[in-house]
């Protein structure tokens, strides 16, 4: 019996003019029998520690990214984005993964686990191991790009010459199979960040992406052709015809000629991406579809033709 999605998206505003959005992946796996719930509360809980820390930045003294910076300070501690970074992970981090448990525990003291439930559970589990999910948070302030990311998935930024930037760290620990998580035992260790500055890198684009996307493409770097696509619709198209298109992007890549997963993505523009076709609006545009049905595509990567169902998480 096929699942009901178990990712989901969201996106609200955050500081005096910024954006964030929150893509997660619930694990779907019998263990993890809440895990739709787990990312819900993810999605909510991720959008409002962005919230806060939007307002931490703004609040505090540190500066706008300067024009002509060449960004190579941003893994030092003193510089503006190493301040940042610094925040996010003493700040955003801890207080997120501590919220996200907590509403964990009040979801099923509320609503304890039935009969059914509990025969899947493994003897011993902690509650929060039902409601497993991954995370891709990106926070866009000012001239700030602030991402977070625990658990597979992709996000890939789109440069102003149509290349491709992968800015958050590889996990060494992710095998295709086995994903870190919100449920595991250290998930403010397993959260990977990037700070970037976009004067010194100019983007026209972010994609968040569940795993389910990246696998259903062919090409092994397929966040090039994505990029390269991107560009050339930017300049042919505007937003709205972008986000009328993007739910069957999703859903051909979760449908059985892709990866057969559930396939959610958010795709922020900014403003010189949206700039490029026949409207522009003032403000990042973040466009949110998940899916987990079939429909046309236009023009994401090649989808591949195995039919794979979801890893074990």
């Amino acid at each position: 019996m096929q699942l009901p999605n178990q990712d989901f998206v969201g996106s609200e505003r955050a500081g005096s003019a910024g954006v964030v959005a929150v893509v997660a992946d619930g694990h779907g796996h019998s263990r993890h029998l809440r895990s739709a719930r787990g990312s819900r509360l993810a999605v909510s809980l991720g959008c409002r520690a962005a919230q806060e820390l939007a307002d931490l930045i703004e609040a505090s003294e540190i500066a706008e990214p300067a024009a002509g910076a060449d960004g190579e300070d941003a893994d030092t501690l003193d510089s503006p984005a190493g301040r940042i970074a610094e925040l996010v992970n003493l700040s955003l981090v801890p207080e997120l993964v501590k919220s996200w448990r907590e509403a964990v525990i009040t979801d099923v003291t509320a609503d304890p686990f039935t009969e059914a439930e509990e025969e899947k559970r493994r003897p011993g589990d902690d509650p929060v191991i039902a409601y497993g999910s991954t995370m891709l948070l990106c926070l866009v302030l000012g001239n700030w790009l602030i991402l977070a990311q625990i658990g597979d998935g992709d996000v890939v930024c789109v440069r102003a010459d149509g290349s491709a930037e992968l800015p958050v760290p590889r996990d060494p620990q992710l095998d295709g199979q086995v994903t870190t998580s919100l449920c595991g035992p250290d998930p403010a260790g397993d959260f990977r960040i990037a700070v970037l500055d976009t004067r010194a890198i100019p983007l026209l684009a972010v994609l968040l992406a569940t795993d389910g996307y990246g696998n259903a493409q062919l090409a092994e770097d397929w966040p090039s052709s994505f990029s390269k696509d991107l560009t050339w619709l930017l300049g042919q198209r505007d937003t709205r015809w972008l986000a009328s298109q993007l739910p069957s992007w999703a859903a051909r890549c979760a449908s059985a000629d892709g990866s057969a997963d559930d396939t959610t993505v958010a795709l922020l523009i900014s403003p010189a991406g949206q700039a490029m076709g026949t409207q522009a609006p003032s403000d990042t545009t973040a466009v949110s579809p998940e899916a987990d049905a079939e429909d046309e595509i236009t023009i994401p990567a090649d989808a591949a033709a195995d039919d794979a169902g979801p890893g074990v998480r």
